[in-house]
């Protein structure tokens, strides 16, 4: 019997040792790359108060992610229908969790807001990595 020239094998231990560096090296360049920059902003608790002519929107927010988030609207959701007060601009660093509290001046939305049993919340925000909407969430009304 006669074994495989010499040649040969030393051009398949050269492939076989190629493909194994490249693997190594894909392995450590994706070990060691930078974690990427996320936004996970959720409303953790939600109140609406509704004192005179002028309610009260009560936001806890969470930011769970790695870099801050800029809300610019909330979203009320009513029995009536869903009303956007945009011009919100509230900074919420990363990972922490900040109180909101916003001002409704409109009375289609107060109107709205007093005579639905059911009120929703959502918030819209903007990041370095793009732009969100939070989950609804349910909120009381306090009158």
């Amino acid at each position: 019997m006669k074994g495989i020239d010499g040649l040969v094998a030393a051009a398949i231990l050269l492939m076989i040792t190629v493909a194994g560096g490249l693997l190594i090296y894909n392995y450590v360049m994706n070990y060691l790359s930078l974690p990427q920059q996320y936004a996970n902003l959720k409303i953790v608790s939600a109140k609406m108060i509704v004192a005179g002519n002028t309610p009260t929107l009560s936001l806890e927010v969470s930011n769970l992610g790695n870099i801050p988030v800029n809300i610019t609207g909330v979203t009320v959701y009513t029995s009536s229908g869903s009303y956007t007060i945009s011009g919100v601009n509230a900074q919420v660093p990363a990972g922490t969790t900040t109180t909101i509290n916003i001002n409704i001046n409109n009375s289609t939305i107060t109107n709205a807001i007093v005579n639905s049993t059911v009120v929703y919340v959502s918030a819209g925000y903007t990041s370095s990595s793009g732009s969100g909407v939070t989950d609804l969430v349910k909120t009381p009304v306090y009158q």
